[in-house]
């Protein structure tokens, strides 16, 4: 198994992010994609909706996000579960156990609208007030290859070196260049396209800023964010006018604030290596 070595590391740590070589073979790039268009089609294989569907009701011109996709579909589960994403993910982090927090299926339709954009955010942004720990690194999935013509993801470097900047995230934004300056003011930015092939992973830390732009080409782009955490992640409460869904998630099974999120059906452990969906289904 792939794991990134030690100069990996110390280029994650210092500019926040990091890209795998491909990970996901063309069959299983094949096969997610496929579970994807299910899920879009609101067809529910394990008879489990996801957590939410944007936007609402589905514009085939605007981007697509459904979160918790992998509750739907055994094929996704088996994306979002996986030790290859988990054992990078551990160490970068530098952990023993990796969590799954959530995923978001991505699909930027070439429509050449701009609410194909994704606005510059930082991901600690949306958890801070249920999570007791910044230990998070989300596992982007390319399922298409990504250029500046399909609006490939963009970082700016070294931005997880700036704290948690409040007022500055938004993902639903749609003038970048505009949120772009608002940063410039306080920081250095030279953002950094991520361009990769379909089946390779970037990787970035919680508070690195990223975004993407328009898709002007004529083919879509297809993605799954997988959000990975220390296992060790515990709840907590704070209110800030919105509260990410998974301490109600918590809260609904009986857990209380303070309690770890460590129920397997919502957060299952990723690393070390769990059986996933497709080998259950063989054994």
């Amino acid at each position: 198994m792939m794991r990134p070595d030690d100069e990996d590391c110390r280029y994650f740590a210092e500019h926040g992010y990091w890209i795998a070589p491909v990970v996901f073979t063309t069959d299983e790039v094949e096969r997610f994609r496929a579970a994807m268009d299910r899920v879009r089609a609101g067809e529910y294989r394990t008879g489990r909706p996801p957590t939410l569907d944007l936007p609402i009701p589905p514009d085939e011109t605007a981007l697509r996000k459904i979160d918790n996709a992998w509750w739907s579909d055994p094929d996704l589960a088996d994306l979002a579960t996986d030790a290859r994403l988990g054992a990078i993910a551990a160490r970068l982090l530098g952990v023993e156990r990796i969590r799954l927090w959530q995923d978001q299926l991505l699909h930027k339709p070439p429509s050449g609208e701009d609410r194909t954009r994704i606005g510059w955010h930082q991901d600690w942004d949306s958890w801070r007030t249920v999570a007791s720990v910044d230990r998070f690194v989300t596992a982007w999935v390319a399922l298409d290859d990504v250029d500046v013509a399909n609006g490939a993801m963009q970082v700016l470097p070294g931005s997880n070196h700036w704290g948690l900047l409040q007022g500055q995230s938004n993902f639903l934004g749609t003038d970048l260049d505009a949120q772009l300056d608002r940063l410039a003011a306080q920081h250095d930015v030279a953002p950094r396209l991520l361009e990769m092939k379909a089946g390779q992973v970037s990787f970035h830390h919680v508070l690195t800023f990223h975004g993407s732009s328009t898709n002007t080409s004529d083919r879509v782009r297809r993605s799954l964010a997988v959000h990975l955490v220390d296992a060790s992640v515990a709840s907590i409460s704070e209110f800030d006018g919105w509260q990410h869904y998974n301490l109600g998630l918590l809260q609904q099974r009986g857990g209380a604030v303070g309690d770890a999120y460590d129920l397997d059906d919502l957060w299952p452990v990723v690393f070390p290596a769990m059986p996933t969906a497709q080998q259950e289904r063989n054994s």
